[in-house]
């Protein structure tokens, strides 16, 4: 009966159609709330695909920084390629630095919260907090976060992080994850710098207790990182596949790298110590948010991709790694140069999603100074490591949309931080979303702060095609842990007959689901579990096409009560 909880069925792979995914501008924000209009912004993040309120509408979150004023601001989808503001919040600190923004429940109670950071202008305060946590009222369809007992939205709970009075802290990677398997999150946290001992940081937390009454902070990891350069990329996976999640802390100084690997319970070990690795390139390679570990080409071995900060536009592939202890710097490979527009280029932020849902991975790259984003599309078969398994589409260009020749001005825009979006306006087609740093209106009034942009569906199934695991997504459940409802997604690549079922460490099924033919596409389903008690559930996805072929997926969830 557990058997086929662990068994994804293997079909004989055949060779995808590929083609370039088409992508459009769809919508962008020209004027920033609380700015005086077309005044720069220094808009620095944006996280996107969520959907908090559970009304089916996904939403975006966003934030800019280093003005005497600062917001974080939520916008929800309204109609398709419209998207209006929902919620705001103003940083109560001034700021020196980008904030962090993550989406997660860091109090285990299933109820999501926003978490946001900013670094504090030392002076400002005897010692405030940089960490907020705005938590869901739990009304489907209402964006409420915190507390609004005094009216207007206060934090429900914040932090100091335990620092020192007038302590120059600057906290900015965010990952939520139940990382040592222990079935409560931690909250892992990047420190890009920490004076006066010109520190970088790694802390691991947890949380007892809830945020809507008695809780403590508790740290179970910091790792203070010496080496010089400042730390903006602190990702996790599972390189060495062992079952042992690691956290990867790439910084700046000619590309330093520390790979700390959970060995269970509040249990950490720095595996990997590399310092300068490019240092005789004179390239002073580094990561914003640009590390992530994937297993691109499904075989069953994880890849980390990194994208370097600087000019040549280099993208470098870690793979085949049996131990992560045992890396050197030999195992660090440059695998693909991506073209420059401009004189000065360089990548940021990096994700991996599929957009066009053809079951080949991309890397979502924000282009900076190149005022590109870029879709670079695994092809289906080869190897990762080799630049022609690959196919690079200009996912967005900021000279060709406003017509002006690239390097035409001293400050050029910067294409600084982009994310994945899902399919925020349910038209069945999948966006991106990213900001421009450092907008120029006076040069282009056709500038904006964030824009969306929306790829085309291209399947690459044709009839009589055999179906693969990879053409089939089925997505983790979101809130998880959950109570007493939860999302879950998935998508197919041509019309085929469909069922979800839920069942528990028995392998008893609970619940079906769904039980029909339905069409190609993103299909979103609730599962309420109002009548069940708190454990551990699985839920399996079963395709069939027409031809009888069968594709099972499943994956796990905890519901908490």
């Amino acid at each position: 009966m557990k058997k086929f909880l662990l068994i994804t069925l293997l079909l004989t792979s055949a060779s995808l159609l590929f083609s370039q995914t088409d992508w459009n501008l769809t919508w962008k924000m020209k004027d920033c709330p609380f700015r005086t209009p077309q005044e720069m912004s220094e808009m620095g993040i944006v996280k996107s695909g969520y959907d908090t309120d559970q009304d089916g509408k996904g939403e975006f979150l966003c934030a800019y920084t280093d003005k005497d004023s600062n917001f974080i601001m939520m916008f929800e989808a309204v109609a398709n390629d419209s998207f209006e503001m929902v919620w705001y919040w103003e940083y109560p600190i001034p700021a020196n630095t980008f904030a962090g923004i993550t989406v997660g429940d860091m109090d285990n109670n299933g109820v999501v919260e926003i978490i946001t950071t900013m670094p504090s202008v030392v002076g400002s305060d005897i010692n405030p907090p940089r960490l907020w946590i705005f938590e869901w009222n739990g009304v489907n369809g209402e964006n409420k976060y915190g507390d609004y007992g005094s009216g207007d939205c206060e934090p429900t709970a914040y932090w100091n992080f335990n620092v020192s009075d007038n302590y120059d802290f600057r906290p900015y990677s965010l990952i939520v994850e139940d990382i040592d398997g222990d079935l409560v999150n931690e909250l892992i946290v990047g420190v890009r710098q920490s004076q006066p001992s010109s520190r970088r940081e790694v802390l691991v937390a947890s949380v007892s207790g809830i945020f809507t009454g008695f809780f403590t902070w508790n740290v179970e990891y910091n790792f203070q990182y010496v080496p010089g350069g400042s730390l903006y990329s602190v990702t996790t996976g599972d390189l060495d596949d062992d079952n042992k999640t690691e956290i990867y802390v790439l910084g700046w100084n000619y590309f330093n790298l520390r790979i700390i690997e959970c060995n269970g319970d509040a249990n950490y070990s720095v595996e990997t110590e590399l310092d300068t690795v490019f240092y005789q390139t004179g390239i002073d390679y580094g990561a914003v948010d640009g590390v992530r570990c994937a297993d691109v080409n499904g075989d069953s071995v994880n890849e980390l991709y990194i994208a370097g900060t600087e000019s040549p536009n280099q993208l470098f592939i870690i793979t085949n790694i049996s131990d992560v202890g045992a890396i050197t710097k030999n195992d660090i490979v440059p695998f693909y140069s991506i073209p420059k527009r401009t004189a000065e280029g360089g990548l940021k932020s990096m994700y991996i999603a599929d957009p066009d849902l053809d079951g080949n991975l991309s890397l979502m790259i924000g282009g900076e100074r190149n005022g590109q984003i870029f879709d670079l599309e695994y092809k289906g078969t080869g190897d990762p490591a080799d630049s022609t398994n690959w196919e690079l589409t200009i996912a967005f260009d900021y000279w060709d949309e406003s017509g002006l020749p690239p390097d035409s001005f001293s400050a050029p825009p910067r294409m600084f931080y982009g994310h994945p979006a899902g399919d925020m306006d349910g038209d069945g087609k999948e966006e991106y979303t990213f900001v421009n740093y450092a907008t120029r209106f006076e040069t282009w009034t056709g500038d904006a702060y964030v824009w969306v942009i929306e790829a085309e569906i291209s399947t690459g199934i044709e009839d009589g095609q055999v179906i693969t695991p990879k053409d089939i997504r089925l997505y983790q459940n979101y809130p998880n842990p959950f109570n007493p409802s939860t999302t879950i997604e998935y998508s197919i690549p041509s019309d085929m007959f469909v069922s979800v079922k839920v069942y528990n460490t028995l392998g008893q099924e609970i619940k079906t689901l769904v039980n029909e033919s339905q069409n190609q596409g993103r299909h979103i389903i609730e599962f309420k579990a109002s009548e069940l008690s708190s454990g551990i559930y699985f839920y399996t996805l079963t395709a069939r096409s027409g031809t009888g072929q069968e594709i099972i997926q499943t994956k796990k969830m905890l519901l908490l009560k």
